[in-house]
């Protein structure tokens, strides 16, 4: 008898909300949303899968959870002030091509609102960072100018432009406390690696510490350029300053030879190795679309009452 009522009730339930748009509108909601956070979370494991074996091709150490032997927060750079908290993960350490680098993983969060009402917003970062006790660095952020930063400029004046290098200080907006200093490390050398750089690179630097970082996380594909022009903007300080760290070019492209590598299942290689970024964006894409399509049959069913 228990069970006939409970089936009864259950069917009332089901043709109660067959009938009722609003229910079958929230149902369809709820499964875009899990669907949605479902796809994110596969994606981003399979990031973290191809990051770690891209750190086994080019030979760097992966640490999920870095240890760098020292504080973020001590450093000085400003980018490490923000936030209420922070976190760094799934980095990877150079330790031949240019020894005391790390490529990274950054986050960092701000609690905003009282009481029980705040809201929580966190920034993600991929970053390059190089901590060298020979460097000597000012401190200063170095960033892409945008039209508000030229707006504000107007008034604070505390963009400094290099002279004789009217593309860096059109495309970059370059402050620091100590002008003088900065302008002199900026030598035309210096100034003409970061004119030939590609995409949206962020500097900070303040003694033997300097960071590279671009807004987001990278993705596996874009991992290697990712590396390689860190590596330039640190070896550009580096040269300047003349100094170079022991072992810098050491290990670098040593070729590996055809009959030493094991051959392995190809079921067991599914998944792994370096992929370009195009294809990582179509692979990503067809994810999607299947996802997509997945929740196209959930919302179809709900609204047929299947």
């Amino acid at each position: 008898m228990q069970n006939e009522i409970s089936a009864d009730s259950l069917k009332d339930a089901y043709n109660y909300i067959k009938g009722s748009w609003e229910y079958r509108a929230a149902f369809a909601f709820v499964a875009a949303a899990l669907m949605i956070r479902l796809a994110r979370m596969f994606l981003e494991w399979l990031r973290i899968r191809n990051i770690k074996s891209l750190a086994e091709s080019l030979g760097l150490s992966y640490e999920e959870r870095p240890q760098f032997g020292f504080s973020l927060r001590g450093l000085g750079i400003s980018l490490f002030a923000l936030g209420d908290y922070s976190s760094e993960a799934h980095a990877l350490k150079d330790t031949s091509a240019l020894p005391g680098a790390w490529y990274l993983d950054y986050r960092y969060a701000e609690r905003r609102g009282g009481g029980g009402r705040g809201y929580t917003f966190s920034f993600n970062f991929g970053l390059a960072l190089l901590k060298n006790a020979e460097l000597s660095l000012p401190k200063f952020e170095l960033s892409p100018e945008t039209i508000f930063d030229r707006a504000a400029d107007l008034v604070t004046k505390r963009d400094i432009d290099l002279p004789g290098h009217p593309t860096f200080s059109r495309r970059y907006a370059l402050t620091g406390p100590n002008r003088e200093r900065i302008i002199s490390l900026f030598s035309p050398s210096l100034a003409t690696v970061f004119e030939q750089l590609q995409g949206d690179w962020r500097v900070q630097a303040a003694e033997g510490c300097i960071i590279a970082f671009k807004k987001g996380y990278v993705s596996a594909g874009d991992y290697p350029a990712f590396i390689d022009e860190a590596r330039t903007i640190f070896r550009a300080f580096i040269d300047d300053s003349g100094h170079r760290p022991k072992s810098a070019d050491a290990g670098a492209g040593s070729p590996v030879r055809e009959d030493c590598v094991e051959e392995v299942p190809f079921y067991s290689r599914l998944g792994m190795g370096e992929i370009s970024a195009r294809r990582q964006k179509v692979s990503e894409m067809i994810l999607l679309g299947v996802f997509a399509a997945f929740l196209a049959a959930i919302i179809y069913a709900l609204s047929c009452g299947l």
